[in-house]
C-alpha cells in the first residue's frame, strides 16, 4: 500500500502539482492501493480532475491537518511535529497489517521527515518514507536556530539525519539533485530526481494565436524572491514608450500587505485572493508569452511550477538564466528567450514587440510540444516504478520484480 499526505497546503494551493504527482504514484503501482490523505478543501480541489478520481486504485482520505504554523514549513515546531507523528501514525495503524507500505509526502516540513519517520517505525507496520522537497529545501540553508534541541530538527538536520526507518528523498528536477548534492554530500545517495509532470487535465490547451497586441505573463505568487518586481518595472517601462502595443498579466495573487499601486501597469488588476482554477486558466490562456524573471539563489533548489504551466500551456518562455532554466531549453531547444540579466529581459520583450516572428513563434511552440510530451504522468511511469523498486529494494515487489 502506498500513503500519500498532504499536510500543508489547503484549497487550491499545488493542486494540480499533487494531482499530476498522484497520478504517476497510482499509475506506476496499479497493483497498491494508494490513498491520498489532505484536508477536505483540498480533496475538493484534486476531485475536479477526472484524470485523477479514474484512477481504480486510488482512494482520497479527508484528514484534519496541523494547524499549527500554517504556510510555514520552514519553522521549527515541537507541537507540530507531535501532530504530523499522530496523523502518520494513525493512518498507518489502519492500514492492513500484512502488507508493507511506502509513505509518501507530497510536501512536508522542517519536522515533517523526523515525525513521518518515527510515526512509522512506531506502528507496528513495515514501512519506508519518502519525501518530495519543493522550495522549502532553500530553508535549509538559511537563518538556523542556536538551540541545539531546534537544529537537531530543523530541515538543514534533515537532509543527513539517520532515520529509523528506510528514507529517501525526492527532487522534482535533476539540476536541484546536483545542486543539493553539491551542498550537502551525504544527501545524494538519498536522494532521486523525477521530472515535475505536467497535469494531463490542462494538457489540452491550444497555442496562442499569434498577433498584436501581444500578452505577456507573470505566473505565480507575485514576490519578489520570484521577480514580481522586476516584471513590474519592466511592465512600466514598456508600457510608457509603447502603449498599447503590448500588455502584462499577472496570473496569481499577490500577498497580504503589498502596495496595489505598483501593479498599475498591468492591465487586469492584481488579486488578493486565490484565483480560482477557472480564472487561473482564463488568464493564463490569454497570453502569448509567459515571463519568468528569475534570480539565483531560490531556483537552485526549486522546480517551478509556472514552467511547467508554460510547457502545459504552450506559451514560449521569456526568461533568466539560472540552472533551472538552462536545464530546461539545453533539454528541449528553442522553447523562447535565455537572458541574462533584467537589461536584456526588457530588451527581448522590445524586440518581440518592435519585430514580431510569428515563424519562430510557431517553432517554440511545436518545441513546447515535444517537451510537454516528455512529462505527461503515464510517460514517467516507468521511471517512478524503477526508482521506488531501487529505492526500496523488495518493499512493493520481490527483489527481482518488474
Amino acid at each position: 500500500m502506498i500513503l500519500i499526505f498532504e499536510t500543508n497546503w489547503t484549497d487550491t494551493v499545488h493542486a494540480p502539482g499533487n494531482s499530476a504527482t498522484t497520478q504517476v504514484i497510482a499509475r506506476a503501482w496499479p497493483e497498491q492501493q494508494v490513498l491520498f490523505h489532505a484536508d477536505p478543501s483540498h480533496l475538493e480541489e484534486l476531485r475536479r480532475d477526472p484524470a485523477l478520481t479514474a484512477l481504480p486504485n486510488l482512494r482520497l482520505v479527508p484528514i484534519e491537518i496541523p494547524s499549527l504554523w500554517r504556510n510555514r514549513p520552514a519553522v521549527v515546531s515541537w507541537a507540530r511535529l507531535q501532530q504530523e507523528f499522530r496523523i502518520v501514525r494513525a493512518a498507518l495503524r489502519a492500514a492492513p497489517a500484512g502488507e508493507a507500505h511506502l509513505v509518501f509526502l507530497m510536501s512536508t516540513t522542517a519536522t515533517g521527515s523526523f515525525a513521518t519517520a518515527w510515526a512509522a517505525r512506531l506502528s507496528g507496520r513495515r514501512a519506508a518514507v519518502q519525501v518530495c522537497l519543493h522550495g522549502n529545501l532553500n530553508d535549509a540553508f538559511g537563518w538556523r536556530s542556536r538551540n541545539p534541541l531546534t537544529r537537531s530538527i530543523d530541515m538543514r538536520a534533515s537532509l543527513d539525519a539517520r532515520y529509523p526507518v528506510p528514507l529517501r528523498f525526492l527532487v522534482l528536477e535533476q539540476g536541484i539533485n546536483v545542486a543539493l548534492t553539491k551542498r550537502v554530500s551525504r544527501a545524494g545517495p538519498r536522494t532521486d530526481a523525477l521530472p515535475l509532470p505536467i497535469n494531463p487535465a490542462e494538457a489540452a490547451a491550444e497555442p496562442a494565436r499569434f498577433s498584436p497586441p501581444l500578452r505577456f505573463g507573470y505566473v505565480g505568487l507575485g514576490t519578489p524572491d520570484k521577480g514580481m518586481d522586476t516584471f513590474l518595472r519592466i511592465a512600466d517601462h514598456i508600457r510608457t514608450r509603447h502603449g498599447d502595443r503590448a500588455s502584462f498579466v499577472h496570473v496569481g495573487r499577490v500577498p497580504d500587505g503589498v502596495d496595489l499601486a505598483a501593479f498599475a501597469a498591468l492591465s487586469l488588476p492584481p488579486m488578493t485572493t486565490r484565483l480560482s482554477r477557472a480564472e487561473f486558466a482564463e488568464r493564463l490562456g490569454s497570453l502569448h508569452y509567459i515571463v519568468l524573471p528569475f534570480r539565483r539563489g531560490y531556483y537552485d533548489l526549486s522546480a517551478s511550477g509556472a514552467v511547467i504551466d508554460a510547457l502545459t500551456w504552450l506559451r514560449p518562455i521569456i526568461t533568466m538564466r539560472v540552472p533551472l532554466t538552462e536545464q530546461m531549453f539545453a533539454d528541449y531547444g528553442d522553447i523562447g528567450l535565455l537572458c541574462e540579466d533584467e537589461a536584456e529581459l526588457q530588451a527581448r520583450i522590445e524586440e518581440v514587440i518592435l519585430r514580431p516572428d510569428p515563424d519562430r513563434y510557431a517553432r517554440q511552440v511545436e518545441a513546447l510540444q515535444r517537451a510537454r510530451a516528455t512529462r505527461d504522468p503515464a510517460v514517467l511511469t516507468a521511471q517512478y516504478r524503477r526508482m521506488v523498486a531501487e529505492g526500496y529494494p523488495g518493499l512493493l515487489t520481490p527483489a527481482n520484480g518488474r
